[in-house]
C-alpha cells in the first residue's frame, strides 16, 4: 500500500510539474514580442555566429538569429535569417556587422545605419527583406594584416638584395671613410682652436679699424664741403672759357667763309695784273716807239694789199 501511495504521489507531482511547465511556456510564448523576419546576405565568413545568437541595433537587443545557411539565389553568399522586433527602424541605410562576444570566440549580429536614405526596405510579397552585411573590424584588420605581411615579405626580399656581399663591402668601406673623415674633422678642429682663441682680438682690431674708417669718412665729408666753393669758381671759369671758345669758333667761321674767299679773289686779280704788266713790258722792249706812236697796224696777211709774201 505504501509503495502504491508513493507512486501515486510521484505521478501527481509529475503531472503538476508538466502542467506548470506547459503554462509557463504558453505564458512566455504569448508575452514575447512578435518578431519580423529579415535575411542578412553576407559575402564574408560568419565564423562564431550561431543560431539564437543575439541581434542588436545600435547596442540594443532587438532579436535573435533563427537560421544560418547559403542563399538559395546565390550559393556563394551566406544567408542569415533573423527575427527582430517589428518596431525596430530598419531602412535602406541599415547594414549588419559581426561583433565578438568578449573572449568566448562567439559573435553576435550588430545592426546600424549609415547614409541619408532612411526609406523602408522594399521586398517582394511573401519574402523577407534583405539586409547587406559589411566586413567587421576583425575582417578588415585581417585583410590589412595580410597586406602588411606581404609588404613585409617584399621589404625583406629587397633588404636581402640590398645587403648582398658586394653592398656589404661598400658599406664597410663607407664606414671606414666616415671614421677617417671624423678623425680629420677632429684634427681640423684642433688646428682651428688657436685661430678661434685669437678671434676676439681680431674682432676688436676690426672694430677699431671700422671706427677709424668712420672718422676718415667724416673728414672726407668735411673736405668735400670745403672744396665746393673752389669748384663753384672753377665752374664760372669753365663757363667763360666755353664762351671764349664759342667766339673763336665764330671768328674762324667768318675767316673761312668771307675773308679767305676775298683773299683768293684779290690774289687772282694781282696775278692777272702782273701778267698784263709783263706782256706790256715785253712789248715795249720789242717796240719802244709804240710808247710814242702807239701800236702800228699789223702787216697785211695773205690776200691783202701790200702782202709781200714770197718776194725777196
Amino acid at each position: 500500500m505504501e509503495s502504491r501511495a508513493h507512486a501515486l504521489i510521484a505521478l501527481v507531482f509529475i503531472v503538476v510539474l508538466g502542467a506548470a511547465l506547459a503554462a509557463a511556456g504558453l505564458w512566455m510564448h504569448h508575452s514575447a514580442p512578435v518578431g519580423k523576419l529579415y535575411n542578412v546576405i553576407s559575402p564574408y565568413s560568419v565564423t562564431g555566429l550561431t543560431v539564437q545568437a543575439p541581434v542588436r541595433f545600435k547596442g540594443v537587443r532587438v532579436g535573435e538569429v533563427k537560421s544560418i545557411g547559403f542563399d538559395p539565389r546565390n550559393p556563394r553568399m551566406v544567408q542569415v535569417q533573423i527575427s527582430i522586433d517589428a518596431k525596430t527602424p530598419i531602412t535602406k541605410a541599415t547594414f549588419a556587422e559581426l561583433e565578438p562576444q568578449g573572449v568566448t570566440g562567439l559573435s553576435y549580429l550588430s545592426l546600424s545605419d549609415a547614409g541619408t536614405d532612411f526609406s523602408p526596405l522594399a521586398h517582394a510579397p511573401g519574402q523577407a527583406p534583405d539586409i547587406p552585411m559589411h566586413p567587421s573590424f576583425i575582417q578588415v584588420l585581417s585583410r590589412s594584416g595580410e597586406s602588411l605581411v606581404n609588404h613585409g615579405n617584399e621589404l625583406a626580399l629587397r633588404m636581402n638584395d640590398l645587403l648582398d656581399e658586394q653592398n656589404r663591402k661598400h658599406f664597410s668601406a663607407t664606414l671606414r671613410h666616415l671614421d677617417q673623415a671624423s678623425a680629420e674633422l677632429a684634427e681640423l678642429e684642433a688646428a682651428l682652436q688657436p685661430a678661434l682663441r685669437e678671434l676676439p682680438s681680431t674682432i676688436a682690431a676690426t672694430r677699431s679699424t671700422m671706427q677709424s674708417s668712420q672718422q676718415l669718412l667724416r673728414h672726407l665729408d668735411e673736405l668735400a664741403l670745403a672744396a665746393k666753393a673752389p669748384l663753384h669758381q672753377l665752374s664760372g671759369t669753365s663757363i667763360a672759357l666755353q664762351r671764349l671758345a664759342s667766339s673763336g669758333q665764330q671768328s674762324v667761321a667768318v675767316l673761312n667763309d668771307q675773308t679767305l674767299p676775298q683773299l683768293n679773289t684779290l690774289t687772282q686779280n694781282l696775278l692777272q695784273s702782273s701778267e698784263d704788266l709783263g706782256a706790256l713790258s715785253r712789248e715795249l722792249r720789242q717796240n719802244p716807239q709804240a710808247l710814242l706812236y702807239g701800236r702800228g697796224s699789223p702787216p697785211p696777211g695773205p690776200g691783202q694789199s701790200g702782202f709781200a709774201g714770197g718776194k725777196s
